[in-house]
């Protein structure tokens, strides 16, 4: 009965060890930019994605703090997660209240 009980629970172990999500092997690293923040989205220890600007608004606007470029940053590991084009829309911008500029045209 015992052996049985160890067999189970190692079974169940390398189960869930071998079920475990690829996109844990990502990181999320916040940059301090001239004027702000940024992110890295790290994977092996090496920078896979480098984001010194908030992505799909006009020019390069940092983030205003580090909160707003993490929100940003789980939102793309989150696609790229989902086997998704890790790509950041204006919508999902405002929708995560991430504060931006836009440009005025004379």
């Amino acid at each position: 009965m015992i052996k049985t009980f160890w067999r189970s629970f190692l079974s169940v172990g390398i189960l869930l060890i071998s079920c475990e999500k690829k996109n844990n092997e990502l990181d999320v690293k916040i940059t301090q930019q001239e004027n702000g923040f940024g992110y890295q989205i790290i994977k092996n220890k090496k920078a896979f994605i480098d984001q010194p600007f908030i992505p799909a608004v006009q020019g390069e606007q940092p983030f205003k703090d580090s909160l707003q470029a993490r929100r940003t940053a789980n939102l793309v590991i989150e696609k790229i997660g989902k086997v998704s084009f890790p790509r950041i829309s204006v919508h999902e911008l405002d929708s995560m209240k991430i504060e931006y500029e836009i440009p005025k045209f004379q």
